[in-house]
């Protein structure tokens, strides 16, 4: 009885999403590459996710997976092109996460770190902080507000620089 317990219990957790183990690279997080179409994401995440009835949002939309609430997943054109990251429990590569400081992000990225105004810094003082990958062709954007990271976002860079995701 014990060792069949202890068993099924090994199995359960072996077998439990690791979504502690989930963090955002440039390209991806996860299984989830930046590129992928609509059906290899569903393939990689065994998920229904579907193009939008609507036509006029058929150009550029976001799936939310259930497993990682914290994600969306921005599709322009077919394709995966960002990752969005607006609650705490999912890290950059690099450790980072929602709630972090400016200066964490700073010291943990180093001269990488492009520092700009928001579109809204107005009173609070917004900034993103945008780092480059070496092959330039994705980043990660992390935006701030009073010193502190309230969300970031990686894929292409082009979807990076995105002021209002798909609008």
């Amino acid at each position: 009885m014990y060792l069949s317990t202890l068993i099924t219990i090994v199995f359960l957790v072996m077998a439990a999403p690791a979504q502690s183990t989930w963090v955002v690279r440039p390209d991806g997080v996860g299984p989830v590459k930046i590129g992928m179409t609509l059906s290899q994401l569903n393939g990689a995440l065994r998920a229904r996710f579907s193009t939008p009835k609507d036509k006029e949002d058929q150009g550029c939309f976001y799936v939310n997976p259930k497993s990682h609430a914290q994600l969306a997943f921005m599709i322009e054109d077919g394709r995966l092109v960002r990752i969005d990251v607006d609650k705490p429990g999912i890290s950059t590569a690099q450790g980072i996460h929602v709630g972090d400081t400016e200066a964490s992000v700073k010291r943990v990225y180093g001269a990488s770190v492009k520092v700009e105004p928001s579109q809204y810094s107005g009173e609070e003082g917004g900034r993103y902080l945008t780092v480059i990958s070496a092959n330039g062709r994705y980043g990660t954007r992390f935006e701030t507000e009073k010193g502190k990271v309230t969300t970031f976002y990686a894929g292409t860079l082009t979807a990076i620089q995105y002021v209002e995701g798909c609008e």
